[in-house]
């Protein structure tokens, strides 16, 4: 098609006439961006936790409209006994489920993977998307994205820490305003702290892994000295070694971690009972004050170091509506008057938060959301680096045909009458117009696109 737009002095064939470049391109570009802005973009979610993994698709982000849903548990119940399942065979389901999917629903736009870390997130590791040192038995070094890879060979695929991209998705559509940056921290199984400038996860050198910092144990204040209770100290200080392998246990410097002090196993063994009968525990038992205690030295920990505009917390222990209140009052009391701004004392209900989507009946939950964000993430990105592609191809068919103009013109080409222009200066308006319809065309493209991007301000 390139060589119809070119006169018979440079193809060796009958002169060709110049097309409406304007009209065309113009009529074919708004097609184009037509089509893209209506075609059906199918987000998977694959959210990774230490009980189960849902596996879940949406049609778009914001707001997200659920089509199907899966859950997959990591442990399964033989002869009376809750058995572990092999990682492998967990991760295989998902991937058949998303299979059968696209045969009954249609093809997947991208997929986002959030798992429990810590993960390997660095592509030129021999270890990118492994699950890696979890204390999580069996599934050390688990490679969670290539069974996915091998599967969908033609779909774009992301990788990140469950709370990193919840925080992202909380500063995308957690509606807390104008905000830069914010934090987001998990408390069940473990501890996990995920945090997002910018809009933009933060990675460093591995990525952020705040729920293994060290804390001061907590001491009993205004206690009932007439209870007894096994894991305070005759001073009223906590007792409990903490169950952090990596910390809390370790035989050369051991040190109480957050994880390991208030993880949902170290709230069970305190109380004595399977953490399964963790909810059935009264709303006044000293040990919620307890735990509220190092939950509140990890809020300050993070705001001395990161000052995010909003902290939120989620996860099983934290359905426990007590605990936000004691939180907050630990974390006012360990700040004191160091920093004067009203975020961190009146209004400290609008600085350390549940999430909203904590709220929302079914599966879409702020892990779900964080997924369906990095799954609209890579999508886009893919998006762009095809369109790039293109533009990069007409760019060089520009500088292909320019050179051909230029050749041309220095082979003596003359004007073919007196008075009129020559076929080159043709060639050189209908090159000039075909780069600019095409240049306003991929713009229009890349415009596009990122309009899935809008936040919900």
């Amino acid at each position: 098609r390139e060589t119809q737009l070119l006169p018979s002095r440079l193809t060796g064939g009958t002169m060709a006439s110049l097309p409406n470049f304007d009209r065309l391109n113009t009529e074919f570009y708004r097609n184009q961006e037509k089509a893209h802005l209506e075609q059906r973009l199918l987000f998977a979610s694959i959210e990774g936790g230490g009980q189960s993994w849902l596996c879940l698709v949406s049609e778009g982000v914001n707001p997200p409209k659920t089509i199907d849903s899966k859950r997959f548990y990591t442990t399964v119940k033989k002869d009376g006994k809750t058995l572990p399942r092999k990682p492998l065979a967990v991760i295989k389901d998902c991937v058949r489920w998303l299979q059968g999917f696209e045969k009954r629903e249609g093809k997947l736009a991208s997929i986002g993977i959030v798992s429990f870390g810590p993960c390997d997130l660095n592509h030129a590791s021999e270890h990118y998307g492994k699950i890696t040192t979890t204390p999580k038995e069996g599934w050390q070094f688990t490679s969670v994205v290539q069974p996915f890879q091998t599967a969908f060979r033609n779909v774009p695929i992301g990788f990140d820490t469950d709370v990193n991209m919840v925080a992202v998705s909380e500063y995308m559509y957690g509606g807390h305003g104008e905000i830069t940056s914010s934090s987001y921290i998990t408390v069940g199984t473990g501890i996990g702290v995920g945090m997002c400038t910018n809009g933009k996860p933060v990675h460093g050198m591995v990525h952020p892994e705040g729920g293994h910092i060290r804390v001061p144990r907590y001491r009993a204040v205004n206690l009932d000295k007439k209870l007894q209770l096994p894991w305070l100290d005759k001073d009223g200080v906590d007792n409990y070694a903490g169950n952090c392998k990596f910390h809390c246990k370790k035989e050369d410097y051991p040190f109480p971690c957050v994880e390991g002090m208030a993880n949902s196993d170290a709230i069970a063994d305190r109380l004595g009972i399977d953490k399964s009968q963790l909810p059935d525990a009264p709303d006044d038992d000293p040990i919620w004050d307890c735990v509220a205690y190092y939950l509140a030295q990890l809020c300050m920990s993070i705001t001395f170091l990161m000052s995010p505009e909003v902290i939120v917390i989620g996860g099983g222990v934290m359905k426990r509506k007590t605990l936000l209140p004691l939180i907050r009052k630990h974390f006012q009391g360990l700040l004191g008057d160091y920093f004067k701004n009203d975020i961190y004392h009146k209004d400290i209900d609008k600085y350390i938060v549940q999430s909203k989507f904590d709220a929302i009946k079914g599966d879409v939950h702020a892990g779900v959301m964080g997924g369906l964000e990095l799954a609209r993430r890579v999508y886009e990105l893919s998006d762009k680096s095809r369109l790039r592609a293109q533009q990069m191809k007409i760019e060089q068919l520009n500088e292909i045909l320019m050179e051909k103009t230029r050749q041309a013109r220095k082979n003596g080409m003359k004007e073919t009458s007196k008075g009129s222009h020559s076929i080159v200066d043709d060639v050189v308006k209908g090159i000039g117009m075909l780069a600019l319809g095409l240049g306003i065309g991929v713009g229009a493209a890349l415009t596009a696109s990122s309009l899935t991007a809008k936040k919900d301000k």
